[in-house]
């Protein structure tokens, strides 16, 4: 048995094999301890009850209950314990099925011993995180003794992700230009993060050499401080942004863990007082982490039938995330080859109303982005700049808006300097 910083482990796998492998794999590794091993999933239900592992490595396809119906309870009754799904199965629908069942990871059956290992760890360093997160946010937490002043002087900024379950609709256009808007128009001081880690584009629609980046803070997240963020922000000058970039290289994004994305975050809600984060299609632990953590969701689409589709499905993977439905505004962006699809259809099909409507204007776009302007500094005099100001508009409570008609600015830390 190991120490009691000991990462306790349970394994629901039916293929005999494979499981005697995890075990092997697992038998030596000096911060791990296998709890049990089971090959169906009521067993691994009844399992989990009894030992409380911190994670749970589950087949997918097992004899009796599925490995998606163990987990989807596994996470209602125990929801400090972390399920990495196993499956021989990669296809999309079937990340889509795990993540709906409230898995952490999911992991292929031809993975490595590395993968599975560095898997367990990231996944109970995140369940961690959201235990703490259960009582007071991270971010707000306490730091001594202080005054009604000192409080308020500390206020905490506000988190907006912009987010598409379909690749393509316009995200990275969106949060440049609102976080632009809220920069220049309303005196904010605002953090752009391009949290599309492997692909990002940020400093394309900017024209910003990538002399920086998140990469600089690819270190043990309770290191990452105020100094380290500073220095790994770049400013844009055109708007005086503050802007974290996206890996050079796609391969490094795998080197950016969830908990190293939500300690950067916690320090940016610090600093300022907006902190848009552009992402990617993907519901991986990591887009997850911004997106739970985040107090706003800008969740866009298209009207086409695929990406109403996704966006449907998301609502739906969001209310099992138990995320408020205030959170989330949903924002149309516009384009052609839409006919025969009306607004009021795609209201009826989502439940709910359509927070924002972003004109279709590929044309004043596109040449933006290959001038590397946001949309609102090149051609602010456009229907598409003004629908980016409406939405940016949204996000502003009545005391922001008090905040930025009277300037004051400079009451942030480190990561406000220029």
């Amino acid at each position: 048995m190991n120490g009691p910083a000991s990462i306790t482990v349970a394994i629901a796998e039916g293929d005999e094999q494979f499981l005697g492998q995890l075990e092997d794999w697992l038998a030596n590794e000096p911060t791990i301890e296998v709890v049990g091993s089971v090959h169906d999933g009521d067993s691994a239900v009844a399992l989990a009850r009894r030992a409380k592992p911190d994670v749970v490595l589950m087949d997918m396809d097992m004899p009796g209950r599925s490995g998606i119906d163990a987990t989807e309870m596994i996470t209602t009754l125990l929801p400090g314990t972390g399920v990495i799904l196993i499956s021989t199965d990669g296809a999309p629908d079937s990340l889509r099925k795990a993540m709906i069942a409230g898995a952490r990871q999911f992991v292929l059956k031809n993975t490595t011993k590395q993968e599975v290992v560095r898997t367990i760890r990231e996944v109970h360093q995140s369940t961690v995180a959201r235990r703490v997160l259960g009582g007071p946010a991270v971010s707000e937490a306490p730091r001594g003794p202080s005054s009604a002043k000192d409080s308020a002087a500390r206020r905490q900024g506000e988190i907006v992700a912009v987010f598409s379950p379909k690749g393509g609709v316009g995200s990275t256009t969106v949060a440049v230009n609102v976080a632009a808007v809220l920069r220049k128009d309303h005196n904010l001081q605002v953090a752009l993060v391009d949290g599309s880690l492997p692909f990002g584009d940020i400093a394309v629609f900017l024209d910003m050499a990538p002399n920086r980046s998140i990469m600089d803070l690819v270190v043990n997240p309770e290191q990452i401080d105020d100094e380290d963020g500073s220095g790994a922000l770049s400013t844009h000058q055109s708007t005086g942004l503050k802007v974290l970039l996206a890996p050079p290289r796609p391969e490094m994004a795998e080197m950016v863990t969830a908990d190293q994305l939500r300690r950067s975050l916690s320090l940016l809600k610090e600093s300022f007082e907006f902190t848009i984060v552009d992402t990617w299609s993907c519901l991986d632990e990591r887009v997850l982490t911004i997106l739970e953590i985040a107090d706003r969701i800008l969740l866009c689409f298209t009207l086409d039938l695929p990406a109403i589709k996704s966006a449907k499905v998301f609502l739906e993977v969001s209310e099992l995330l138990r995320f408020p439905p205030e959170k989330i505004t949903t924002v149309l962006i516009k384009s052609t080859g839409t006919q025969g699809i009306e607004v009021r259809d795609v209201e009826a099909t989502m439940g709910r109303p359509v927070g924002a409507q972003i004109s279709h204007d590929s044309r004043t776009t596109s040449r933006c982005i290959n001038e590397g302007s946001p949309v609102v500094l090149g051609q602010p005099g456009t229907i598409v700049a003004a629908d980016f100001r409406k939405l940016a508009g949204l996000l502003l409570t009545e005391e922001q808006e008090a905040l930025a008609k009277t300037k004051k600015l400079g009451r942030f830390g480190l990561f406000a300097k220029s």
